[in-house]
């Protein structure tokens, strides 16, 4: 059988093997693509052995292809779920200590900030909380680019003499 009499036959039943196929996966959207790779893969054929019930080997073949669309979206899923996984981690997993050293890590910065003058805190707080640029911030406030920049100089360089104590 020729890949032409092949695809004669698919054509004719078309309709059946898109609902087949929605059937199984639920999904018109995949269930057309399915189809249509369907039909790319019988018109591609070489060769095609001699078939007695032309209409299940189309079903059958329909019947793979949501197969492997299932696992290969099972795979996805599990791939997802192992990253989210690696890259969040699970907070109920998290270790008491590394609260407690986070929380009084942040205790020891939150002083550090206390410390400083009240226009240091407010143009650091606009530039690194309220992502301002240093020009807004400097228009804000009513003070140059470079007095800007020496506040948030002097804040990041009090923040790490405190954090290397």
């Amino acid at each position: 059988m020729s890949a032409s009499h092949l695809a004669e036959i698919f054509l004719q039943h078309e309709q059946d093997l898109f609902r087949f196929l929605l059937r199984r996966l639920k999904c018109a959207l995949t269930a057309q693509d399915l189809t249509h790779e369907l039909f790319v893969k019988i018109t591609t054929q070489h060769g095609a052995a001699d078939i007695r019930n032309r209409r299940a080997y189309l079903f059958r073949m329909a019947a793979n292809l949501a197969t492997d669309h299932q696992r290969a979206m099972q795979n996805r899923s599990t791939l997802l779920a192992e990253a989210h996984g690696l890259l969040w981690g699970d907070v109920e997993h998290r270790h008491p200590e590394r609260t407690l050293i986070a929380r009084q890590e942040l205790a020891r910065l939150e002083e550090a900030l206390a410390q400083l003058p009240a226009m240091s805190r407010k143009i650091f707080y606009l530039n690194r909380f309220e992502r301002k640029t240093q020009l807004d911030i400097a228009e804000e406030l009513g003070v140059s680019i470079s007095t800007v920049e020496a506040h948030i100089r002097k804040v990041l360089n009090h923040l790490a003499a405190v954090r290397d104590r």
